[in-house]
């Protein structure tokens, strides 16, 4: 059964920055579970396998926000048993109060979702073999002018996320 998400999804100009961070991390030495190029992006609510998807579009229709830049800032990990190294991005308070905005109208809906603490940030690798965060970030930025849902899905062994 897929899993369904809500993100924000990027451009191939900085998915290509993206990819630029994890060769760095390549060439340093760094093994583990790279992201895929394809499946990058910015988590902004995790809702699992169990899940009303017309309750989530009516509630992600009625999130309203300005359009905005979202802008690379820099790397750092956060301290799990396997470990993740991540990008953040400068537009923290305009994200939180996004993902704050769509936390609302989910539950005004009844949808469940993980209610953890929510940073903003992009996965880069899991699991690494040794968490690196002085890497340099190449300038990057992109307008933001819709969120999406998506379902990640294992299809023929390769883990897929689609825009549904």
């Amino acid at each position: 059964m897929p899993r369904i998400f809500i993100a924000i999804r990027f451009d191939d100009h900085m998915k290509d920055r993206l990819a630029s961070i994890q060769d760095s991390l390549r060439k340093r030495g760094i093994q583990g579970k790279y992201c895929p190029y394809e499946n990058l992006h910015m988590t902004l609510v995790f809702i699992g396998e169990r899940y009303d998807l017309p309750s989530i579009r009516k509630a992600v229709s009625e999130v309203d926000f300005e359009p905005f830049d979202l802008t690379l800032s820099t790397l750092g990990s956060f301290p799990t048993k396997a470990g993740v190294i991540w990008c953040g991005v400068e537009q923290h308070q305009t994200i939180q109060k996004l993902v704050s905005t769509l936390r609302e109208r989910l539950q005004a809906y009844g949808v469940a979702y993980k209610n953890g603490l929510f940073f903003p940030h992009i996965s880069l690798i899991q699991q690494p073999t040794e968490i690196i965060t002085d890497i340099e970030i190449p300038k990057a930025s992109m307008p933001v002018l819709q969120i999406c849902i998506m379902k990640s899905e294992r299809i023929d062994g390769k883990l897929v996320y689609t825009e549904i």
